[in-house]
């Protein structure tokens, strides 16, 4: 348990310490955030209804989806998670801690930008606080788990930047981050509800900024994002490689079940 901590502090310390990594975590979503805010409003100002939330996702996304892949096939091509494999490090340990480090960096990111959105720009705020934390755990962990997942299956840096750019920039564009999902039109509802900041978005709106509470409406996007950790976490565990050789084709298509919460959700909705 001790050796565990260790790491994860050091893990921790590192996303501050470096430089690319502070970059991602804090600086980008920071600084899109302030970018955004300056104009945004003034051309929509639905915007602001959908700043707080909408932020902390795209905060979420640059943390996980852009740090986390890259830096653990680095340490498969450099031989580290071998080393950490002959020293004893189980798989588990080393799944899990860039998980948990990144959520807390996420939590530090949100708050800045939760008071930001509220000070600087009057956005709307959560008016039921226990479901806004909540729903910004399954969101980050969703993510999290998803970046390390690639991080897993990719081969090299190149793949992993296709596949975490295949999630990342439909996002941006169909999860509501920075226009609302009513304004989609009908045929890309069906694409936005393949992706996890669709269903986060669904549920920050339907819970932490909704008077309504756990409706099924609401329910369905907190079972989609649970079911993906779940099923990351399974795949991560299962498809874990200390070396650089290459995944069958069989187990990519294992990997490729990570899709499997997400395709169910379009049928149900």
């Amino acid at each position: 348990m001790n050796a565990f901590v260790a790491h994860l502090s050091y893990d921790f310390k590192t996303g501050i310490r470096d430089k690319s990594l502070m970059l991602m975590n804090y600086l980008f979503p920071i600084g899109f955030f302030l970018m955004i805010g300056a104009f945004m409003p003034r051309i929509n100002p639905e915007f602001l209804q959908i700043m707080v939330p909408g932020m902390i996702l795209f905060a979420i996304m640059s943390g996980t989806l852009l740090t986390i892949p890259f830096t653990i096939i680095g340490n498969r091509e450099a031989g580290i998670l071998r080393s950490f494999r002959v020293n004893g490090v189980p798989a588990g340990a080393l799944v899990t801690i860039p998980i948990v480090a990144a959520v807390v960096h996420m939590a530090v990111a949100s708050v800045i930008l939760t008071v930001g959105s509220s000070t600087l720009y009057e956005a709307v705020i959560p008016t039921n606080w226990g479901w806004f934390t909540s729903v910004f755990m399954l969101a980050a962990l969703c993510f999290a788990t998803f970046a390390v997942l690639i991080g897993i299956v990719a081969q090299s840096s190149r793949s992993g930047t296709l596949v975490a750019q295949a999630i990342y920039v439909p996002s941006i564009m169909l999860g509501g981050l920075m226009v609302p999902e009513e304004l989609l039109p009908e045929g890309l509802l069906a694409a936005a509800s393949l992706l996890p900041a669709t269903h986060a978005m669904r549920a920050f709106n339907g819970l932490a900024f909704s008077a309504e509470g756990l409706t099924a409406a609401a329910a369905l996007p907190l079972a989609v994002l649970t079911a993906s950790i779940l099923v990351n976490l399974l795949l991560c565990l299962v498809l874990f490689r200390w070396d650089t050789q290459p995944l069958s084709r069989f187990r990519l298509v294992v990997a490729a079940t990570a899709v499997a919460p997400f395709a169910v959700s379009v049928a149900l909705v």
